[in-house]
């Protein structure tokens, strides 16, 4: 446990390989007595990969609970936790903005032990958040948001001390999924503009035509757009293929970013979303880059609580 922690609520202590929660009972409002919470921040920053660590419960008694939190906001307080207890459930993907949304919740709470090791890995790919303990895949779920880069740290509720280890963060570069029609003068484009934007923004950029191996293709773009960050669509032309690609990113609420040629009539149902138009012209490159910049920082940034 090398990261720095600090304490938004709660109490804890913290030794060279280990942080302890230190549970008991406290008095809410009204009155009211229940157990301990603490939201716990350490130093380390997370935008996807896998962040990893073990939780020991000295005791189980309902409510019990110990979820690593892979994004929280300094400013408002709001938070995604993913682990054990949460809800009353064995395992559970979460997040609390004034209110609980539970986004997955498996197992029976009564099955949660006290005084066994639990190792717990918390995978996030765009909004696909996988959740492994003991080595087995036991919840995944499609959150309806992207999360930016934010601090980690843990959600702990219980009368008793939670013991946690290892706690270990592991980052990956977030992907930007491109879908476009695959001719000149949209390769230039790509390999000329968009790609060196994406890796402005330390972005991996794909396009569906550079995803090799077996399998359905449809089944790969699903899955592409799943764990990407965001999207870029180029829709100049009416590609039956790329529209189908769009909308799937749209039910999924995925930070989508459409672009197209100046003269493009787009159709109706496209046509009420922000597009960013450009030139085919050297002027023209260049506008495209500096609008593609700002709608990539802002598309990075942006978090919407409400879906």
């Amino acid at each position: 446990m090398t990261n720095n922690w600090t304490s938004i609520f709660g109490e804890f202590t913290l030794k060279k390989d280990e942080l302890t929660f230190k549970g008991n009972v406290q008095e809410y409002d009204k009155g009211q007595k229940g157990a301990a919470i603490a939201n716990l921040i350490c130093d380390q920053y997370f935008g996807g990969g896998k962040i990893t660590a073990e939780i020991t419960f000295t005791n189980v008694n309902s409510p019990t609970a110990c979820e690593i939190i892979i994004y929280f906001d300094p400013q408002t307080k709001n938070f995604v936790s993913v682990g054990l207890g949460g809800a009353g459930s064995m395992y559970s993907i979460r997040s609390f903005a004034g209110n609980w949304a539970n986004h997955s919740l498996v197992g029976e709470y009564k099955n949660l032990k006290a005084k066994k090791s639990y190792k717990l890995e918390v995978e996030l790919k765009g909004s696909t958040v996988t959740l492994k303990v003991d080595g087995i895949i036991v919840s995944v779920s499609n959150l309806p948001f992207n999360l930016p880069i934010s601090q980690t740290g843990l959600w702990c509720q219980s009368e008793d001390d939670i013991v946690v280890k290892n706690f270990n963060v592991k980052k990956e570069t977030p992907k930007a999924f491109v879908v476009m029609q695959f001719s000149s003068p949209y390769n230039e484009l790509y390999d000329d503009v968009i790609k060196r934007v994406c890796k402005e923004f330390d972005l991996n950029v794909v396009r569906a035509d550079e995803t090799y191996g077996p399998g359905l293709i449809l089944a790969d773009i699903i899955k592409q757009i799943n764990e990407s960050r965001l999207i870029i669509a180029e829709i100049s032309q009416s590609n039956p293929n790329v529209f189908y690609e769009v909308g799937y990113a749209h039910a999924l609420n995925k930070p989508t970013i459409l672009i197209a040629e100046k003269t493009t009539k787009l159709p109706f149902d496209v046509s009420p979303f922000r597009t960013l138009f450009y030139e085919n012209t050297i002027a023209g490159k260049q506008k495209i880059e500096d609008g593609l910049k700002k709608h990539i920082a802002a598309a990075l940034s942006d978090i919407d609580w409400n879906v």
